[in-house]
């Protein structure tokens, strides 16, 4: 098998979760949360007050994840938004689930967040941060979007196993900054948030 590892990735809010959870299930993967494992491994160097969020040290989780996934029989499934640190050679796919800004603020508000971590996670999907960073790390053949906006689970899983088995290409087309209504609506959430 070249790669190992199936890749969820995309902005908190997306749904990769429900998305890697029914993937491995299908699959008959091991399913791994990186968040989870890098907290319960320690593989983080200090906690950041600012973005209430752990550093991860990469070094350490890419050299522990590259032990796991060689050692897995078949597929793991990793669920995250920072897939990109896993080693390109162990990655099949590198899948990062995209929605519409809008409806991601929506979810987003409704989960209780607010601020600037609200905010930044907006900007991120607007731009395409995710697949930015997907694409920094990894060969172009690997990191495939897909669109869940409108789009429930069973569709979305459908979608993402024609990629994994090459009935459906493979291909980096969403772009949010090229739909005036969406840039101009979140433009508007971002300012009057300021």
């Amino acid at each position: 098998m070249a790669g190992k590892a199936i890749v969820i990735s995309g902005t908190p809010g997306v749904g990769k979760t429900a998305v890697a959870l029914k993937l491995a299930e299908v699959l008959g993967a091991k399913y791994l949360n990186l968040s989870d494992f890098v907290l319960s491994n320690e593989l983080y160097m200090e906690y950041d007050s600012n973005t209430n969020s752990f550093i991860i040290d990469e070094q350490r989780l890419r050299n522990t994840l590259n032990e796991l996934i060689s050692k897995s029989d078949g597929y793991v499934v990793i669920d995250s938004h920072y897939g990109e640190v896993v080693s390109d050679e162990l990655i099949y796919k590198l899948l990062v689930l995209r929605l519409d800004p809008r409806m991601l603020y929506k979810r987003l508000v409704d989960k209780g967040w607010i601020g600037r971590k609200l905010l930044d996670n907006l900007e991120a999907e607007l731009v395409g941060v995710c697949t930015f960073n997907a694409l920094a790390e990894h060969d172009k053949s690997k990191v495939c979007e897909v669109d869940v906006t409108g789009k429930d689970l069973n569709d979305v899983i459908a979608e993402v196993l024609g990629i994994i088995n090459g009935e459906v290409i493979c291909e980096t087309k969403v772009d949010w900054l090229k739909d005036g209504d969406v840039v101009e609506d979140v433009v508007g959430i971002i300012s009057s948030s300021s």
